[in-house]
């Protein structure tokens, strides 16, 4: 027994792996200022608020009573479109002639962008990071039932290391059977409500909402759900552009564009082992993969 609770927490670990970049996630963000800040970064705030918002529920079977335990480890991962690689920027204020360029946002390519101006001047655009996908992983408790509700609680708090510096997030939300209140009705039917903080070292700041109607349906072994969300996520961005005594802190509030969703999956149990995946439409897709126990 003991191995199978340490396990779920090695994957976890694995997941992190693939948040930890190379330079100082302050390096890239600290590149720009004002708009063109924005524009770098607002990718991040869609895949960070949409990632978070993911995961709470695999079943929308809410006994009236009793003890129904999940206890697992939750992976979210949202896919970074060809879109939000790239922003238009424009160039400085001293720069002559001004110019508005397609660059990379902090997920586009590595290779920054040169824009030549007058007198053999140039203006220089950083790169991003080069990927395709965000993934984060959480532990996550279920615990149940009251009158048909039951409580989500996920948590973590670690050093990741010190490039990205500590990561925090935590979130909560409760959930009500809807389909005990309509007799013999073939479908599971609850709702949901969600929130959560989630912290990247003194950088980023972020906080989340959504509210969901779940629905599913049981087989032996086999459950398939979904669910439509109303969601918003925004983030609280602050770093230091320049060096020495030209250093000026810039901070600004970013709201992810994803505000609907589409959740469509399966669960697969056998005895106290449940493994879940779900895939989320909206905005920013997002894949989702569980593993757990369930008693």
């Amino acid at each position: 027994m003991k191995n199978k609770i340490v396990w779920p927490f090695l994957v976890f670990s694995l997941f992190f792996i693939n948040l930890s970049i190379a330079q100082n996630l302050e390096d890239y963000l600290s590149a720009y200022t004002g708009d063109n800040g924005k524009g770098y970064v607002k990718p991040l705030a869609d895949a960070f608020g949409a990632n978070i918002n993911s995961g709470f529920y695999h079943d929308a079977d809410i006994p009236f009573a009793g003890v129904n335990i999940y206890v697992g480890v939750v992976t979210m991962t949202a896919f970074v479109s060809d879109d939000s690689k790239t922003f238009d920027a424009k160039t400085g204020e001293f720069f002559l002639p001004e110019t508005t360029v397609k660059v990379p946002t902090i997920f586009g390519d590595t290779e920054g962008t040169t824009v030549d101006g007058n007198a053999g001047t140039s203006y220089k655009f950083p790169g991003g990071l080069g990927i395709s996908k965000l993934p984060i992983a959480v532990p996550q408790i279920t615990v149940g039932s009251f009158m048909g509700t039951d409580a989500t609680l996920r948590y973590i708090q670690l050093d990741v290391d010190d490039n990205i510096g500590e990561l925090s997030v935590f979130g909560f939300g409760v959930r009500h059977s809807i389909s005990q209140y309509i007799p013999l009705f073939p479908l599971n039917i609850a709702g949901g409500l969600y929130y959560q903080t989630f912290d990247v070292g003194d950088i980023i700041e972020a906080n989340a909402f959504a509210l969901s109607v779940q629905g599913s349906y049981s087989l032996p072994f086999f459950t398939f759900y979904g669910g439509l969300s109303y969601e918003t996520a925004s983030l609280d961005i602050k770093y230091e552009f320049g060096s020495g005594e030209d250093t000026e802190e810039i901070s600004f509030s970013l709201d992810a564009e994803n505000n609907v969703r589409l959740t469509l999956g399966a669960a697969v149990q056998l005895s106290v082992f449940t493994l879940h995946a779900d895939y989320n439409i909206g905005n920013q897709d997002v894949f989702v993969l569980g593993l757990g126990f369930e008693f």
